[in-house]
């Protein structure tokens, strides 16, 4: 009787030493009604709580390496957008309250900084991000009204930014790509 109970143990060991060893899953953030403290801006419309990522909720802001067309002048646009980002959020406290997730599993959020001020509507207002209104309709008035001032990427030319996310880029920032071939 003694092998049969050594062989099932060595089994089993074995079954646990494979479990262990194999490759973890990401996983994606756990959903969270509210999320409150100091946040890091990883871009335009993107803030992280330690290791917990949100975007903003109705808000789509320039990307980090967008570029844009001011007065004829190429600008880095999406580097804009998280500097007014970041002077938003300022050194004090944020508060954002999960409305749902998008298609990364990321939570969507409405946050708020230590004043009240709401973050999303703060960057349409400037310009630095477009309205979703299929999320939050109340941010069309917000985004008609910097248009109509010309106000930050408005004053000039830009793609965007969920076509820019896909590949569409102003003629100007279009990448060539040669193809060189081989005569025989």
């Amino acid at each position: 009787m003694q092998p049969m109970f050594a062989l099932r143990t060595s089994a089993t060991i074995t079954a646990l030493m494979f479990i262990m060893a194999a490759p973890t899953v990401a996983c994606a953030d756990p959903v969270y009604d509210e999320l409150f403290g100091k946040v890091r801006p990883v871009d335009g419309d993107t803030l992280e709580f330690g290791f917990k990522r949100v975007d903003l909720w109705g808000a789509d802001a320039l990307e980090r390496f967008q570029r844009c067309v001011l007065n004829g002048q190429t600008t880095a646009c999406g580097a804009d957008a998280w500097q007014v980002i970041t002077n938003l959020i300022g050194t004090g406290n944020v508060t954002c309250k999960v409305q749902g997730m998008n298609r990364y599993k990321r939570n969507m959020a409405i946050c708020r900084n230590a004043s009240g001020m709401d973050i999303g509507q703060a960057m349409i207002a400037r310009g630095m991000a477009v309205a979703r209104t299929d999320e939050m309709p109340s941010y069309a008035r917000v985004e008609s009204s910097a248009k109509q001032s010309r106000t930050g990427a408005w004053a000039g030319e830009f793609i965007d930014p969920l076509l820019w996310r896909r590949g569409d880029r102003l003629p100007e920032h279009q990448i060539k790509i040669h193809r060189w071939q081989r005569d025989e």
